[in-house]
């Protein structure tokens, strides 16, 4: 009888676990981030904006509560600009991995699901002929997930990114540090939501 009743289980468990388990593909845009610190004459200093993607996993062990591990990427440039006109500096990557706690409103069959996501990570930033540098980051967020039927649906989310640069007292300013405190940029995504 125990045999059968560990059989039931092992048959039964996999579903209801896979069922709180969500992989999530995403595109979107990050807007620019201003540098406050500016020479003389230099009108406009950032990080400019673009085309962001990446994907997310999340595991919820409730109705409301879960994890999500997030990795996205953004190609971008350092834009300078005086009363004569703007240029690219360098083109740069900035890709972010994020370890997040997730909040979700509702039940767990819920069709439309609210959602409020906190974490921290690091941003990894490079570019050609420059060292790459790591960064911490964190990120605050909200968004909504519509659920066409029981394992896919869609996903639109903002988040707060911001980057700690950490270079407002250095002596030295780095190319990713701009002599600033932190990168701050919002990034707004949707994708595609596949439930297992």
């Amino acid at each position: 009888m125990s045999r059968l009743l560990v059989v039931a289980f092992l048959l039964v468990a996999p579903p209801a676990f896979a069922q709180r388990t969500e992989v999530s593909v995403l595109g979107g845009y990050t807007t620019s981030g201003d540098i406050d610190m500016k020479a003389a004459g230099i009108e406009e200093l950032k990080a400019g904006g673009g085309f962001t993607w990446g994907v997310a996993a999340g595991w919820f062990f409730s109705d409301h509560f879960g994890f999500e591990a997030s990795w996205v990427r953004q190609e971008s440039a350092v834009t300078i600009g005086t009363s004569a006109g703007s240029a690219d500096l360098f083109d740069m990557t900035l890709s972010q991995l994020h370890a997040s706690a997730v909040y979700r409103f509702g039940a767990d069959n819920a069709r439309l699901v609210p959602f409020l996501t906190a974490g921290a990570g690091a941003s990894f930033l490079s570019a050609e002929d420059l060292e790459g540098e790591t960064k911490f980051a964190w990120t605050l967020g909200a968004g909504l997930k519509w659920l066409a039927s029981e394992r896919v649906g869609v996903r639109a989310q903002a988040r707060y990114v911001p980057t700690m640069l950490n270079d407002e007292s250095s002596e030295f300013c780095d190319p990713f540090g701009f002599c600033q405190g932190s990168l701050q940029q919002f990034e707004l995504m949707g994708g595609v939501v596949l439930r297992f």
